[in-house]
């Protein structure tokens, strides 16, 4: 069976640097198959980068391997890590990206460089040892070769919305380049709050949820693909409609409820 290994970073497509990774992945392990999942992680975003890692590993097949690269902190004393989740692994900078998903079953510091790059540059781990880590998981290479088993590695840095009785109060946390306002407002919390929930963002009220993208003429709510409450413009964009960027408030409440002045939709 072909192996897979996933690449999520902060790189952009510009410079050579998601290429030199994938090249070294291929050094290692000739036969994966590498799949560029995300290369526009906002720079330096590793609390979106660990929803991205999060939804994306969930989706790749089991013993699938993602490679994720948000990481501020590279050539300091911050560590390198192969995380087991999901049935899936996940390999990284110690810093909370990898950890935004399914609980660690086990997870393991890199420091045997035996299985790095010969001379890792500080400035470039994800091409220099993250890389040729997840190789060598590809090619069977069991993680207590490559490292040391630990028990503390750093939580995801992510912040999901908050819930009282009355329903849920959370932000927008990535607006898409479909100007859809993804928010922190997780699925099930929608889910408790009824058939017709009412969704206030800025100075507009969403009255029930729409199933897609395409119901509805004006501003809809819906549960995405990340499994999070979206603000969504059919044909056009929600941002621009709403002036609103990352960071903006999102209320959701149970049924008909009162958010003071503003639009129905």
């Amino acid at each position: 069976m072909t192996r897979v290994i996933g690449l999520v970073t902060d790189f952009g497509r510009a410079d050579p640097y998601a290429g030199q990774v994938e090249a070294a992945i291929l050094a290692v392990a000739p036969r994966v198959r590498v799949i560029h999942l995300c290369h526009d992680i906002p720079r330096q975003n590793v609390a979106l980068g660990a929803m991205v890692v999060a939804a994306s590993a969930s989706i790749l097949p089991s013993g699938a391997i993602v490679v994720g690269v948000v990481d501020p902190g590279v050539g300091t004393e911050r560590r390198g890590i192969i995380v087991r989740a999901g049935g899936r692994w996940l390999v990284g900078p110690d810093n909370g990206l990898l950890l935004g998903g399914a609980a660690p079953e086990g997870v393991w510091r890199l420091d045997q460089p035996a299985y790095w790059r010969s001379e890792p540059s500080p400035t470039f781990h994800g091409r220099d040892i993250f890389a040729p880590a997840a190789a060598h998981l590809a090619a069977y290479i069991r993680p207590e070769a490559m490292g040391t088993a630990i028990a503390d590695p750093l939580p995801a840095p992510v912040s999901l919305a908050t819930t009282d009785a009355r329903g849920a109060r959370g932000q927008v946390i990535h607006v898409d380049r479909f100007g859809n306002l993804i928010t922190n407002v997780p699925a099930g919390v929608i889910a408790s709050l009824g058939d017709s929930p009412t969704i206030g963002v800025a100075d507009s009220v969403i009255r029930g949820l729409a199933r897609t993208y395409g119901h509805g003429r004006e501003l809809v709510a819906l549960v995405g693909s990340w499994n999070l409450l979206e603000i969504a413009l059919p044909g056009g964009s929600a941002a621009d409609r709403l002036g609103l960027s990352a960071g903006a408030q999102v209320t959701a409440r149970r049924g008909p409820s009162a958010f003071g002045a503003g639009a129905s939709v």
